[in-house]
């Protein structure tokens, strides 16, 4: 088979791509406005493009990236802290991140063995997830990190089934993933611990020895650890001046900072002891906001059942009554769908593997992953919302892709192709007509208020 003809082998990804992206970036634009915590992510990369430090309680790699595709672009830092409408160019970043989760959802889908079919129902209730939507349209950084997590990922299921030279390059590819998805955000060590602990699982069925794991291990842990060592020492030599995070840090580190009044050109300070100060003033932060209040503020138990959205942006209200808005608001089917297939996979697991068949593993393998990237938000007393469970939500739509693989074998068998493939569709057609009630207040269409009302379909929606 030629080149071109891989290519287009499979059209249905090529497919769901192009919607990915024109479902991304039209209208990027739009509105001109700083949404939601644009606000930070805005200043944060003009303050790396000007040196004057701050403080942020997530690790710099994101805001890295911002504050080089400004500086590419010719974008000054008054422009971006100051609400200039050429701040928006950096919504491309997230969006095309949050376009690529579609057909990488594809990929892993098929790594976990399912057919075309259901690979491309999962990527499907991707596209047609309102609130990963919002979340990509912005500059905000938690489609960057769940491309990173996935990615890694879908790397780690590649290395699986390689060997030689071929493994290694999968296993770097792997380590580098990891290393950007911590340098984002901590709770990346989530899917970290995870591939960490299947790889372990997986070397000590395999019989590798301890060779191979061992030096495997330490290529990661190397790569991971420059990847997050190497966006500190940039944060550090970057920001050189006195600014608003200077109260965050202590007098020697003070010392450092052009215009500080504790500035000393004369002052020293090891990277180490910044890098070491700076990770313990991240890590007490985040106790520090415990006692935080904000209204759009949820707890973690009800995520799945999505009890409160998130409010990013109004508009201006039109002679006609008409106004824009937009909600972090996920697509009940699909979200609710999610939830519903996570429990039951749990319940099959525990009371009945046996109906799992050869899937048991899989179904295991991602229920630990979805466990692990929302159980653990019980522990956080902070002001937590809809988005941290974007991770965990994925997890639960890639463990849907697996139960209705299931129930669809199971329909083939006991009533036929064709009421299989009926069902099917029906699902599709569901989970679009959902994706399309509620794209206005995705994308702020103007709506009379009736017509946004009939959006809320809870009373804690609002």
């Amino acid at each position: 088979m030629k080149w071109y003809q891989r290519l287009f082998k499979y059209p249905e990804v090529w497919i769901l791509t192009v919607a990915a992206l024109v479902t991304r970036l039209v209208q990027l634009h739009l509105p001109p406005a700083v949404v939601f915590d644009e606000v930070y992510f805005r200043a944060f990369a003009a303050n790396y493009l000007d040196g004057h430090y701050f403080f942020d309680i997530h690790p710099p790699f994101v805001k890295l990236l911002f504050a080089g595709a400004a500086g590419a672009l010719g974008i000054d830092p008054a422009q971006l802290s100051g609400g200039d409408p050429a701040g928006v160019l950096l919504r491309f970043i997230p969006a095309l991140a949050g376009a690529a989760l579609v057909p990488l959802t594809y990929v892993i889908v098929r790594q976990l063995g399912l057919g075309r079919r259901i690979a491309a129902l999962g990527a499907l209730m991707i596209l047609c997830e309102n609130a990963l939507l919002v979340e990509s349209r912005f500059v905000l950084m938690d489609s960057i990190l769940l491309l990173a997590g996935f990615g890694a990922l879908s790397a780690y299921l590649a290395l699986r089934k390689s060997k030689g030279l071929r493994r290694w390059a999968w296993v770097l590819f792997t380590a580098l993933l990891l290393g950007i998805l911590v340098s984002t955000k901590w709770t990346g060590l989530a899917i970290a611990g995870l591939v960490g602990v299947t790889w372990l699982v997986d070397s000590y069925r395999a019989k590798a020895g301890w060779q191979r794991p061992l030096a495997e291990g330490a290529v990661v842990v190397f790569v991971v650890a420059a990847v997050y060592i190497g966006c500190f020492m940039t944060h550090f030599s970057l920001l050189t001046k006195s600014g608003e995070g200077d109260a965050f840090m202590g007098a020697k580190f003070r010392s450092l900072l052009i215009g500080s009044e504790n500035y000393d050109s004369q002052a020293r300070m090891a990277f180490w002891d910044k890098f070491v100060e700076l990770n313990q003033e991240m890590y007490t932060a985040q106790g520090s906001l415990n006692d935080v209040e904000h209204p759009y503020a949820s707890k973690w138990y009800s995520w799945p059942l999505e009890l409160r959205g998130v409010y990013y942006w109004q508009g201006p209200e039109g002679k006609d009554g008409m106004q824009g808005n937009i909600y972090l608001l996920g697509n009940p089917v699909v979200w609710w769908g999610s939830a519903i297939a996570v429990l039951a996979a749990f319940a099959i697991w525990v009371a009945r593997p046996k109906l799992l068949g050869a899937k048991r593993a899989t179904v295991a393998f991602l229920l630990a992953g979805y466990a692990v990237n929302f159980v653990p938000f019980a522990f956080i007393d902070r002001p937590m919302f809809l988005y941290h469970y974007l991770i965990a939500l994925v997890f639960a739509v890639l463990l849907a892709c697996v139960m209705l693989a299931l129930l669809f074998g199971w329909q083939r068998e006991r009533f036929g192709g064709k009421a299989a493939q009926q069902t099917y569709w029906a699902f599709v057609a569901v989970i679009v007509l959902g994706f399309l009630y509620f794209v206005p207040i995705s994308y702020g269409w103007p709506l009379m208020p009736g017509d946004l009302e009939q959006r809320m379909w809870l009373p804690t929606w609002r």
